[in-house]
């Protein structure tokens, strides 16, 4: 499904439709065999728009290649998806409905598989923010005889208006129910309370819905009310809570041992969420035992008890009251169970007590807890590990050796942080093999993560330009979605490093992508040429340009044309740079600032330069173009390289009444260090006199040796862009 996203972005042949059904089909049932393996909302991409190809690419009327059960399968994966972003519903929704329709295309011979469908897709239509839709279909076919539909249906729809927040329409729905003859119960209020009280954690929501139950005479299940409370104790709502309480504990908890155990956690979370100490909690529990005998009942404490305690405390990222609460079940003998290690190791974790986490861990395994459900907390552990310091290379490597044995995968976190660890242990082989093992299954944004490490690497000017350049191969060859932009800041980072040859090599693999959004654009060519100016390769220069022309995905512009010159110039070939002067001056864009200074820098060397300038300058001067300082400064240096130093004396001593400017420390360096060594003793002996005050600050600049020439210049700031 894959290769055949990637072959309509490429408009290549795609993979033949006997191989798509077969690849939907086997990822639909590892899935639905494997249920605790999720589904990735960009796995569902996929899966929709495998379906869309074989549905529009179909010859027989009748073949799609797939089974009704596939189908309806793959509406229980939907059903099973915990995503909530609105925008990755859409495909979710989209998807159930194909699948819908094309079980309804076999009829009869669908058999209970239709009756099935039906009641999935309107389970994913209200849960997956579509309630009106399932509303209309559940009212259309409710006691029609075509279907049979699942009353619990009325309660996903109520459900699906809480999600979106239509307190209106929550409402017209029980009216609707109602009308139908399905009455709003305790079971139907019990659903509405869950999702507030549980997934939503909406304290006003909670007790709007549990006042409306009473309003219409609804008495609240057993469930509803633990549900409140809990949502009370956890949001320190407990003097609204406390009548429901005590109406739990009167009516509702007083039949079997297993009522008795329930009352005594609420009591003793009560306790704590009020802010009772240790030893209050200790003697509590002490009261409760003495209750209980005195009733003739003999009932002890035990773990189950004091875990909702501990996971109260670690719900406030309290760790030393988890820890003390833990103490507490070991002073009554009271031995950790699964649960007790699990929330250990997770308030550890967050805590930051890494040790304490890693023996949490070390218990599991040693009770033999299978934690492979867990791989969010091994992440946790894995990344606080990786950031940690210093790195704890052992207890990193233990670990991920225990997790290979189980078969437990590892999530986006824990990947990118280990890239960066194999990074700067300059275990590359390793980290190959950690890329190719678990990158693959993840989304594009779970890809980003480790993607993302790696390219932060590649432009760290603090690591050696060797790993870098390993750190890129591997990103290249890894990531081909890798964006246009990061792959030319990698090459900018090449040249910044002086090493073109290998920015030159990223900038081929630029071009030798088949994909049309990733080819070279002009702003691309821009930064390749303007790179391999600063460093003067002249046979990198030659091989670009010759890509250039045989690209035909890219019509030059002015500002291509100004890296052209300023590349050439910067190999020492001021002429061609000129040849490029007369493609702007004949182009439809014309010249631009950035333009003109450029070519008046080429004209400093390039023979019958002054030829050139002059005739530049007359031309400014007749249009009335604004001259800046730079361009006034650069026709300076083009007559200065051409050994005109009277003409350069009398245009600085007029630079004030011709432009506006005062002869500054730009002006005079460029005038220094475009003149031949032989004349440069005259202008200093000039500016001192003329100028002293400027030149004192042009001879606090360190100096150079010029490029071609090899006399001494000073360091002026001359840069420019295209």
């Amino acid at each position: 499904m894959f290769e055949l996203s990637q072959a309509l972005v490429k408009h290549e042949r795609p993979p033949q439709r006997s191989a798509l059904a077969k690849a939907f089909s086997a990822f639909v049932m590892d899935r639905h065999v494997r249920q605790s393996l999720s589904v990735e909302d960009f796995q569902i991409g996929l899966l929709l728009m495998t379906l869309r190809y074989l549905r529009g690419t179909r010859t027989d009327e009748d073949e799609l290649g797939l089974s009704t059960e596939d189908m309806v399968n793959a509406m229980d994966l939907l059903k099973a998806s915990k995503s909530k972003e609105p925008e990755e519903l859409v495909n979710h929704v989209a998807l159930a409905r194909l699948l819908h329709e094309e079980v309804n295309r076999v009829g009869e011979m669908a058999g209970e598989y239709k009756d099935m469908a039906l009641n999935s897709f309107m389970k994913i239509l209200a849960l997956k923010r579509r309630p009106e839709e399932a509303r209309q279909l559940l009212e259309k076919y409710w006691n029609e005889g075509l279907y049979v539909i699942e009353p619990s249906q009325w309660k996903n729809i109520l459900v699906g208006f809480a999600i979106v927040g239509d307190q209106e329409q929550m409402v017209n729905t029980i009216d609707a129910m109602e009308r139908k003859g399905m009455p709003f119960n305790s079971q139907v209020h019990q659903a509405v309370m869950t999702y507030y009280a549980k997934s939503s954690n909406d304290v006003e929501m909670t007790k709007k819905w549990y006042d409306f139950g009473r309003a219409r005479g609804v008495e609240p299940t057993r469930k509803t009310d633990l549900a409140v409370l809990r949502l009370c104790i956890y949001n320190n709502e407990l003097a609204w809570g406390e009548p429901i309480l005590r109406s739990l504990l009167d009516d509702k908890l007083r039949k079997t041992k297993d009522d008795t155990k329930v009352s005594w956690k609420l009591i003793l979370q009560w306790a704590a969420a009020k802010g009772k100490r240790f030893e209050e909690i200790d003697r509590l529990l002490n009261v409760l035992v003495e209750k209980a005998q005195d009733d003739g009942r003999d009932l002890r404490p035990d773990i189950d008890m004091i875990n909702p305690l501990i996971r109260l405390a670690a719900s406030k990222n309290d760790a030393y009251a988890a820890e003390r609460y833990l103490a507490l079940a070991l002073k009554r003998g009271l031995q950790p169970d699964d649960k007790t290690r699990l929330m250990q190791f997770e308030y550890r974790i967050h805590s930051g007590d890494l040790d304490g986490a890693k023996a949490a861990y070390d218990e599991l395994r040693d009770q033999e807890y299978d934690i492979s459900d867990r791989p969010a907390l091994l992440d946790r552990l894995l990344v606080a590990l990786c950031h940690q310091k210093p790195i704890r290379h052992d207890v990193i490597t233990e670990l991920i050796e225990n997790l290979s044995e189980h078969n437990i995968r590892l999530g986006p976190d824990a990947v990118a942080a280990l890239t960066l660890v194999h990074l700067q242990r300059g275990e590359l082989h390793e980290l190959v093999d950690l890329i190719n093992t678990h990158v693959y299954r993840f989304s594009p944004k779970q890809r980003a993560l480790t993607r993302d490490v790696l390219v932060e690497y590649c432009l760290d000017r603090s690591i050696l330009t060797i790993k870098v350049w390993d750190a890129y191969n591997i990103l290249r060859k890894t990531f081909p979605e890798l964006d246009l932009d990061t792959r030319a800041k990698i090459m900018t980072e090449f040249f910044d490093r002086s090493r073109s040859d290998m920015a030159t090599h990223v900038f081929n693999h630029i071009r030798q992508l088949d994909m049309p959004n990733m080819r070279p654009t002009n702003d691309t060519y821009v930064l390749c040429f303007e790179g391999i100016g600063k460093a003067a390769d002249h046979e990198s220069l030659a091989m670009v340009y010759n890509l250039l022309k045989l690209d035909n995905t890219v019509e030059p512009d002015t500002k291509l044309y100004n890296s052209l010159m300023l590349a050439y110039l910067g190999c020492g070939n001021p002429q061609q740079s000129l040849m490029f002067w007369d493609d702007i001056t004949h182009s439809r864009e014309g010249p631009t600032y950035n333009s003109i200074q450029i070519v008046l820098r080429a004209c400093e060397s390039a023979m019958f330069g002054e030829r050139h300038a002059r005739d530049i300058w007359s031309r400014l001067k007749r249009f009335e173009i604004r001259v800046t300082r730079e361009i006034y400064a650069a026709y300076v240096g083009a007559l200065a390289g051409r050994g005109l130093f009277d003409e350069c004396v009398v245009l600085v001593n007029n630079a004030e009444k011709e432009a506006g400017y005062t002869p500054d420390v730009l002006l005079l360096g460029t005038f220094h260090n475009a003149l031949s060594f032989s004349k440069q003793e005259g202008m200093v002996k000039w500016a001192e006199k003329a100028y002293p005050k400027v030149w004192e600050e042009v001879k606090k600049l360190s100096k150079r040796k010029k490029q071609f020439g090899g006399h001494t210049i000073y360091n002026i700031n001359r840069d420019i862009s295209a």
